[in-house]
């Protein structure tokens, strides 16, 4: 982050930031990661929300972007992107959202992990005479939504006989893997690796070659690069990084593209100082504190956050009041989606802002 233009924005605190050199970088760099091992990327958009970025990873040479969402699908699609795969199980009233999604023109790709929901995709694909995009969530560790591997078959062969349904292939995503040791998460991927195999191998006995199999988030995405088995990456968090991303060594701290600008509104001088901002404004992740820096690149201790205020050590018996910080996020998906738009900031352009569309986009 461009610490000091970030810091220089002549607008009240606090607000979000984004650094867009740092954000096309990181775009750059995992989009050449993707293609140096010939694979597909497919970022999630959810981290950023902003039509605009998902147009310039396309740009870059994405194939499209996740949405966990249909209203994320929506407010995409409306700004343009057309290739969208729903990497969430939905289900009912959702479903033929996703159905109307289609037949206005999005090649739109729904995950599925049962029959129920296979069946209602199906039945309103089928009554709106369009061809409805599958792909199975396989369940490989994380233990949150996805068919379990040994139920796999079942389910592959009832979706072959629905009508209006073009299958796709497979996704198994490992957000779970997120060990601090790059030597963890290897051996956690090996394993995934070794299960997926056996999905691999059911497909290629039902003949259907040339399928999707999509991996990988942002701790991981390196990982299962060099893995033959897959052929797409959905990564989503490198579009901005974060500090928890910098603990797992995947960039440097001068990586992360977001922050929020925050201005201390009380102090008792030696002791604390009082931010106008706190978790409503960056969000408190896994109970861990962002990471707050002043314009001379000095970091200091959180002794506390809540809703409005976060309190910050110091020593010093000066005056910090009116002075500026920049508070980095544990996590950047979830502090973006606090906020309504943004100020994006280069070192070749002037400070505008960016309306956040897909914030807020629960259902």
């Amino acid at each position: 982050m461009d610490i000091k233009s970030a810091l220089d924005l002549p607008f009240e605190t606090p607000h979000m930031v984004i650094d867009r050199d740092l954000v096309n970088a990181n775009i750059s760099r995992m989009q050449e990661l993707a293609n140096q091992n010939d694979k597909r990327l497919r970022p999630h958009s959810k981290t950023h929300k902003i039509p605009e970025l998902s147009r310039l990873q396309i740009d870059s040479g994405a194939v499209g972007v996740c949405v966990q969402k249909v209203s994320e699908a929506e407010v995409m699609f409306k700004g343009g992107i057309e290739n969208l795969l729903l990497s969430n199980e939905v289900i009912g009233e959702k479903l033929r959202r996703c159905s109307v999604l289609i037949s206005e023109g999005a090649n739109l790709t729904v995950v599925v992990d049962n029959v129920f929901s296979a069946k209602q995709f199906s039945s309103l694909c089928e009554y709106a005479g369009i061809d409805g995009r599958v792909m199975i969530d396989v369940n490989i560790g994380m233990n949150r939504c996805g068919v379990d591997p040994s139920e796999f078959s079942s389910l592959l062969k009832h979706i072959l006989k629905m009508p209006n349904i073009l299958f796709e292939g497979i996704m198994a995503y490992d957000g779970h893997v997120s060990f601090q040791e790059l030597k963890k998460r290897n051996k956690e991927v090996n394993r995934e690796e070794e299960t997926l195999s056996r999905i691999v191998h059911e497909l290629e006995k039902n003949r259907l070659r040339d399928m999707i199999v999509s991996v990988g988030g942002t701790p991981t995405a390196e990982i299962w690069a060099h893995s033959e088995l897959v052929n797409e990456l959905q990564p989503g968090t490198y579009v901005y990084y974060d500090m928890h991303c910098v603990e797992l060594g995947l960039c440097a701290l001068d990586d992360v593209a977001i922050g929020v600008v925050a201005t201390a509104t009380s102090e008792k001088r030696g002791a604390r100082v009082v931010l106008d901002a706190g978790y409503k404004s960056v969000s408190l992740d896994q109970g861990v504190h962002p990471t707050v820096i002043d314009e001379n690149e000095n970091e200091y201790s959180v002794l506390s956050m809540s809703e409005e205020h976060t309190v910050l050590k110091v020593s010093k018996s000066a005056s910090y009041l009116g002075k500026k910080f920049i508070m980095l996020p544990y996590h950047s998906c979830t502090t973006t989606d606090l906020w309504d738009n943004t100020y994006a900031i280069s070192r070749t352009r002037r400070p505008r802002q960016v309306i956040i569309e897909g914030r807020g986009k629960r259902e």
